[in-house]
């Protein structure tokens, strides 16, 4: 293997003949094995004589070389080649000459895979790497420079979550940074372009060095004079730009990149760091004197410059990217909060409102460009503000709620009275000269405001009737598509307020549902979510039903026009609210449901053939969407449970969709298939020749990815056998797929305890609903529960070890002496009932003790001559674990009721509780001044988890989950007793426990006397009176049973 075989190969990879390309890349695959090839490769891809398409297609091939086998992990090693440790070397000693030589576009390639290699080897195996970036950064040559800054950038990147490794950034802030920093000022006095390079990954470097943590160099005074100093001079860097022009593609140009970082860190140091309004109690001791050196040196000046940025932005003087003008909001939000920042701010307010804030929440050019050009990303920007996070009408508008809620006594009337002039301004022009975007921002703003006016508390709460007389429902019948949908939205953020005449409701409701049909998507879009809230009153009900299969058809039309999960909340709803009139087109609506389904996925597909590996960020909204149809199709199926033929008909359509997602492997929907099974079974009470013929489908996914998903399997798996037992019971192969799946879980060392817990509900289910039917299955459970049990150390949580003394009493319950002949037969008897007889007292629940009970009174029935000699003369013993089990059931029967009551209490109370009675005290004027630092209870709470973050940063956790293999323990450690589960119904709840202990002794008395007699002679008076009572309270109840 040489330097030009190499080239030719990768030559071929761009051939037009696809199976020269094909032939290529076999032939790199098997070469990737030898040790040696990477650094062929990384010579190929810093040589000059290479073409540069060659080189991308080269430099491509060897990230992702360097990121699926850098690792060294079983894991890695396993799917990809090892690399060789040749290869390691001369990759380490090479790679950042390669990131020097190498074009702009191959040098980001290079540098991931510089932080692929410092993830794994730094600092262990590659101490002297910090020296090598010390000796690029003072280089003269400026491209050396520019590649330890990269360099830098890349090991923080690392250890930027870090805490338990805080002292690496601590060391490299103290001896690389002040070079930085000298670098960063240089470059900004600069126009070039790599010195706007230089300037935007020394201020990212900044930024990521302060994400857990302050390092003590920067929190010198001169130190953040001098980076201060620099961000200040790069916002304020005038830039010649065009007005005509420019747009967001000016973002991505290094120049305002570099602005961008600049802001960031000085976002960064404020939020976090400097406003003592946020700073968490925990680390008020830490950074308190910096947050004072912050707000009062800094601070001041920051702010200036922020509010003149503003200013130049609002005259067309400075052009601010979207994302610039975000943080400038979000900065200024951190100010409301603080007193001396809000003296600074508050004569600037009228100002912001009007000009800045106001502006941004106006329908725009760009907004009409994407209306015209793509109404479906136009819809999904408003309807799914979290994929427009961080955008800069989102953060005007937290900038808006936060003036309005933390400052209300300053600023709600102000910001009122602007919002009312636009409106007058408006409806006082003539109709030729209005100007439609305006009434547009205004009613954006009130909708922003919509969660602190609707307050019952509102000054102005009775007035918004006629609002929305006046100012809303009346751009219904708006000429502009796009004031009409911004009044629809503006509705549905009031719907609570209610009007004394129903006409006005029924003329509304009769308005909402004509403009379904609206000639535009985002209007269409926006009836349908302002008809959700609709539905809760009864009249609008009443008139929507004989509409409801066309509305249902037009929701179904809009979810296969924007593939947004937000429309099938919308149909989820409707589905449970008029689930009595569904029946007629139920099938027909989850036939269309499905080809919905199947149509997203089909494009999904076509974008990722391997679906399975799909890039779940790139394929979000679609994935989001399929999970919404499937959801919707679950919420029909368990609202059918009063028609049952209806499900087995719509079990037909749906199946199909459930097969395609398990057998395709789509993990990420594994969850709402499985919930559709899950509704399917428990609807009908039954398992259907449909059902069971996914069961292999389930198998066969189980055994290719599905161990992570036994969580999500186990309401299907336990209705298979609740409702299936008979099929379970005469098939051999379904018996052998139940017990592989539950041995592979509590063999495999990739789940954690919480699944195992699940296979143990799992074998109860079998041994409580297949009594006498599945014996072959006892001796494998009890076998798998013993591997636990008798390993001192095999067991983690309290949870885990009730659950899994449960297998051994179920089986004990299903037929104690094929359980008692396993445990003698490996001599595991004493083992297992000292266990259980010490752990007697973590048997909380209800059935936690019926089982126990139950267990035990099994092993008194067994006849003397197949009693183990262990437990012949531990019977005594024995029968005290059941007194004493029976003496805490009576309590937990009762705390188990109480209870239950009090969640269906809250569940019944929720719907009627007044939550205006419980408003904080918003509007009552009794806040505190209103120019001390915000101290209100969202304020207090959020203070309050970043106190319990500090603590666990204290504890050296790091919050960076990178594992290398992917799997983390997710078990939850804790000796708590175990809760009550309401939902869950088990054949021990038809077994009372006072009866079935009397039939049992009696049964003893009658077979084995003499063991009998020494049980009940061993009774000291107490507990031999206590007996007494429990035969009492079962001729009781019995007596109760049989008069009910």
């Amino acid at each position: 293997m040489d330097l030009q075989t190499l080239v030719g190969f990768f030559n071929s990879t761009l051939h037009e003949d696809p199976e020269v390309r094909q032939s290529a890349e076999q032939q790199l695959q098997q070469l990737e094995a030898h040790d040696g090839f990477l650094s062929i490769l990384l010579q190929m891809i810093s040589s000059p004589d290479v073409p540069l398409g060659t080189k991308q297609a080269a430099s491509i091939y060897f990230k992702n070389r360097v990121r699926r086998s850098w690792s060294g992990t079983q894991r890695a090693n396993d799917q990809h080649p090892p690399i060789g440790e040749n290869d390691r070397s001369v990759t380490k000693d090479n790679i950042l000459a390669g990131i020097y030589t190498a074009p702009q576009s191959i040098k980001l390639q290079l540098t991931e895979c510089l932080g692929v290699i410092l993830k794994h080897d730094f600092p262990e195996k590659w101490p002297q790497f910090i020296v090598h970036i010390k000796e690029l950064l003072h280089a003269q040559d400026a491209q050396r420079v520019y590649t330890g800054l990269l360099a830098l950038l890349e090991v923080i990147k690392v250890y930027r979550f870090s805490v338990s490794k805080r002292e690496i950034i601590e060391e490299i802030a103290k001896e690389l940074f002040p070079q930085v920093q000298k670098i960063s000022e240089q470059a900004v006095e600069s126009d070039d372009e790599l010195a706007m390079r230089m300037a935007w990954v020394s201020f990212k470097s900044y930024y990521n060095s302060i994400q857990a943590g302050l390092p003590l160099a920067f929190q010198e005074p001169a130190n953040l004079v001098a980076w201060g100093t620099s961000f200040i001079k790069m916002i304020e860097k005038p830039v010649a730009f065009d007005k005509e022009s420019i747009d967001e593609e000016a973002a991505k140009e290094p120049v305002w990149k570099a602005k961008k970082w600049a802001v960031r860190s000085v976002n960064r140091l404020y939020g976090r760091y400097g406003n003592p309004a946020l700073l968490p109690g925990a680390t008020t001791k830490q950074f308190g004197a910096f947050a004072k050196l912050f707000t009062s040196n800094f601070l001041p000046q920051i702010l200036q410059v922020y509010l003149k940025q503003i200013e130049g932005y609002t005259t067309g003087q400075v052009w601010m990217s979207v994302r610039i003008r975000g943080l400038v909001s979000m900065l200024l939000s951190d100010c409301v909060k603080e007193k001396s920042a809000w003296k600074l701010l508050k004569p600037h307010v009228e100002g912001i409102v009007s000009h800045f804030i106001f502006p941004q929440l106006c329908f725009s050019e760009s907004d009409q460009e994407l209306w015209e050009d793509n109404p479906v990303e136009y819809v999904q920007k408003r309807i799914d503000p979290i994929d427009d996070f961080g955008s800069a009408n989102i953060a005007a508008s937290n900038l808006l709620i936060d003036l309005a809620v933390d400052r209300k006594k300053a600023t709600l009337s102000p910001i009122l009275a602007f919002i009312n002039g636009v409106f007058t301004n408006y409806s006082q022009s003539p109709e030729e000269s209005r100007d439609p975007r305006t009434k547009d921002g205004a009613l954006a703003m009130m909708g922003v405001l919509a969660g602190t006016l609707c307050s019952r508390k509102s000054p102005i709460y009775s007035t918004l009737p006629e609002f929305l007389l006046t100012h809303v429902i009346s751009e219904f019948n708006s000429k502009y598509g796009f004031l009409r949908a911004r009044a629809l939205d503006t509705y549905c953020r009031y719907s609570s307020i209610e009007f004394s005449d129903t006409q006005i409701t029924r003329g509304i409701f009769e308005s909402v549902l004509s403009l379904l049909n609206d000639s535009q998507l985002p209007v269409r879009v926006h009836a349908a979510l302002a008809l959700q809230p609709m539905i809760e009153n009864e009249m609008v009900r009443d008139l929507l039903a004989s509409h409801l299969p066309q509305v249902m058809q037009v929701f179904l039309n809009l979810t296969n026009e924007i593939d947004s999960d937000t429309i099938s909340h919308v149909v989820e709803e409707f589905v449970e609210v008029f689930a009595d009139r569904m029946s007629p087109f139920a099938v027909e609506l989850g036939q269309q449901l499905c080809d919905t389904f199947m149509r997203v996925m089909n494009e999904v597909s076509a974008n990722a053939p391997d679906m399975s590996s799909g890039d779940v960020e790139d394929f979000s909204e679609k994935t989001m969407a399929a999970m919404g149809v499937l959801k919707t199709l679950g919420t029909l199926v368990l609202n059918l449970d009063s028609s049952p033929e209806v499900v087995y008909k719509l079990e037909e359509v749906i199946f199909p969709v459930v097969r395609f997602v398990l057998e395709q492997h789509i993990v990420d929907l594994y969850d709402e298939v499985y919930e559709i099974l899950d509704c399917c079974m428990f609807a009908v009470k039954a398992v259907s020749p449909n059902a069971w013929g996914l069961f292999t489908s389930i198998y066969n996914s189980f055994k290719n990815d599905g161990i992570d998903f036994i969580e999500e399997m186990l309401p299907s798996l336990d209705n298979y056998v609740t409702f299936g037992i008979d099929v379970v019971a005469s098939s051999t192969e379904v018996q052998a797929h139940f017990f592989d799946i539950i041995e592979t879980v509590m063999k495999s060392d990739r789940v954690g305890e919480n699944d195992r817990i699940c296979v143990c509900k799992l074998m109860e289910a079998i041994m409580l609903h297949g009594r006498g039917k599945v014996d072959g299955m006892i001796p494998g459970f009890v076998s798998l529960a013993a591997a636990y049990l008798l390993v001192s150390d095999a067991i983690e949580t309290s949870a885990f070890l009730v659950y899994t003394l449960e297998v051994v009493l179920n089986a004990l319950h299903y037929n104690p002496v094929i359980t008692l002949s396993v445990l003698e037969q490996y001599k595991w008897t004493e083992g297992i009932f000292t266990r259980l007889m010490q752990s007697v007292s973590k048997f909380s629940r209800v059935n936690d003790k019926k089982l126990l009970i139950l267990g035990l009174t099994a092993v008194l029935t067994v006849p003397a001559e197949q009693l183990p000699a262990s437990l012949q003369t531990g019977l005594p013993q024995l029968f005290e674990g059941i007194l004493q089990t029976f003496r805490t059931l009576g309590q937990a029967i009762e705390s188990r009721d109480a209870l239950e009551k009090m969640y269906q209490g809250s569940d019944s109370d929720a719907d009627t509780f007044d939550w205006d009675e419980n408003d904080d005290d918003e509007f009552d004027g009794i806040a505190e001044g209103d120019d001390d630092d915000v101290d209100d209870m969202e304020n207090e709470y959020l203070k309050h988890l970043s106190s319990q973050a500090s603590k666990a940063l204290a504890g050296g956790e790091d919050f960076d989950n990178d594992d290398d293999d992917g799997f983390g323990s997710d078990d939850e450690d804790s000796d708590d007793n175990l809760e009550e589960e309401f939902s869950l119904e088990t054949p021990l709840d038809n077994i009372n426990a006072y009866t079935h202990l009397q039939e049992k002794l009696s049964e003893m008395q009658a077979s084995n006397t003499a063991a009998y007699n020494v049980v009940v002679q061993s009774l000291n008076p107490e507990n031999s009176q206590f007996l007494q009572s429990l035969i009492e309270e079962a001729g009781k109840q019995r007596a109760e049973q049989q008069q009910a």
